[in-house]
């Protein structure tokens, strides 16, 4: 079990890492310790990177491609894909400001321009079917060969990443692996891919961000960094601290669900995408939700007096969509 401590030697705040191996492998002991060392890194900074975690290189490198391609179209074929009503497709720069957040003022509109991909629902599945809001219409560019292929692929991928996450989060809060995984808020989970693209960032424009100060809205986070610096954590100290891109990790933060689920017993840390490099950036997030309609109060575990009140993870986007996004 590979846990680094979350303290440089200089007394900073470092970001975690977590090997999966030994977890996902089953080998003795290894469920204690791995939801042990996840426990205390969602109890600390929010963040934390996974090693041995399953999903081949070969899939991540697929999906940076994939990304890449897509946003080296023209802007005319992008936008034939453009996000509207709802945040599937694409969104051009500037389709997403921070507007809601208390950790910076975004001055410009986000430099970063998105795909959005949701999970798919044949024509006869049962949820489909009933109309229920979680089923949505993948907006596909018409001219990109395998590019759906992929986007599914890597989604499938993650999403069994997903899961596993869920049962190492259910087992740190000292309740059953499949707590939330059987969870009517995780049946289905609601899914969102999206493929990130930074334009450098223009000096001149002091205070633009690729994406502005916020916390993620849903339960958590995968992300795919590129090799190129750029995403920012805010410590519980008020320290930025910036996240290397590691070769074979992924990094994984809890998002308000997550946190208020808990009963802010887990950190839904604040983070922030400057591109500063002078080159063009991609990150591929994953982020894992639970059901919009599913109304519910904190864990078992988590109760106290000071509880949040329930509140349905789509009330909560409903908000937020309007003041974000421009679609």
């Amino acid at each position: 079990m590979d846990v680094r401590s979350t303290l440089d030697h200089a007394g900073q705040m470092q970001i975690p890492i977590i090997d999966l191996g030994p977890f996902l492998s089953g080998a003795p002991g290894a469920e204690a310790a791995t939801a042990g060392a996840l426990r205390e890194a969602c109890e600390g900074l929010g963040f934390f990177f996974v090693r041995n975690h399953g999903v081949d290189q070969a899939l991540i490198d697929m999906a940076f491609a994939a990304c890449q391609r897509f946003h080296s179209l023209p802007l005319e074929h992008k936008m034939a894909s453009r996000a509207v009503g709802k945040v599937v497709g694409y969104l051009p720069l500037g389709g997403q400001t921070q507007r809601t957040s208390v950790h910076g003022e975004s001055v410009a509109p986000d430099l970063s321009a998105s795909f959005y991909v949701r999970q798919e629902f044949p024509a006869d599945h049962p949820d489909r079917l009933a109309g229920q809001p979680w089923v949505f219409d993948n907006r596909w560019p018409a001219d990109l060969q395998g590019f759906r292929e992929d986007c599914l692929t890597y989604f499938a991928a993650m999403a069994g990443l997903g899961d596993r996450l869920l049962e190492l989060h259910a087992l740190a809060l000292g309740m059953a692996r499949d707590a939330m995984t059987s969870h009517d808020a995780f049946r289905p989970p609601t899914y969102n891919l999206r493929m990130l693209h930074y334009p450098p960032r223009d000096p001149a424009l002091d205070g633009q961000f690729g994406i502005g100060p916020h916390t993620d809205y849903s339960y958590c986070t995968i992300l795919a960094q590129s090799r190129l610096p750029g995403l920012e954590i805010l410590s519980p100290h008020g320290e930025w601290i910036e996240a290397p891109a590691l070769q074979g990790h992924l990094l994984i933060n809890n998002g308000d669900m997550c946190r208020r689920w808990t009963n802010q017993r887990f950190r839904s840390a604040p983070h922030r995408v400057i591109n500063k490099t002078g080159e063009t950036r991609y990150s591929v997030p994953f982020f894992l939700g639970p059901r919009l309609d599913v109304r519910m109060d904190c864990w078992p575990t988590c109760r106290s007096d000071e509880n949040p009140a329930p509140l349905s993870f789509g009330d909560y986007m409903a908000e937020v969509n309007k003041k974000n996004y421009d679609l």
